[in-house]
């Protein structure tokens, strides 16, 4: 009983080994505001027509600005992004507290929106 309880716990520290991400790829915890902000960039990016801005590599100069808002090169991000792309068991929780986070924010943003356009008249 003592060697199976020893080998089951062995696995266990074995199999947990190989769940963290590699050297040079970031956590969850790193890659989740950072996906944030360049779906932010990329809804700016969206918007730029109705915010007059026209200038050529406007997208890319969002994208290096939430990069360097973070401190990440782009190789580090862009090796990030295929890791977890090639592992959806670990990209699916990351993308799932990134539309949260979003949706939190829109949430917040339509509320704030409410109050300024829709102010509450004294009785």
């Amino acid at each position: 009983m003592r060697i199976f309880l020893m080998t089951v716990l062995a696995f266990l520290i074995f199999a947990c080994s190989f769940s963290s991400v590699p050297k040079g790829i970031l956590t969850e915890d790193e890659i989740i505001p950072v996906l944030v902000e360049i779906h932010l960039a990329e809804s700016i990016f969206t918007a730029r027509y109705s915010m007059q801005v026209t200038r050529p590599n406007y997208l890319e100069d969002l994208y290096l600005s939430v990069l360097k808002k973070y401190n990440l090169d782009q190789k580090t991000f862009e090796k990030s992004v295929l890791y977890y792309g090639k592992h959806p068991d670990k990209y699916k929780p990351v993308y799932d507290e990134v539309l949260n986070r979003l949706l939190e924010m829109n949430a917040k943003s339509r509320a704030r929106d409410s109050v300024t356009t829709h102010p509450v008249q004294p009785k």
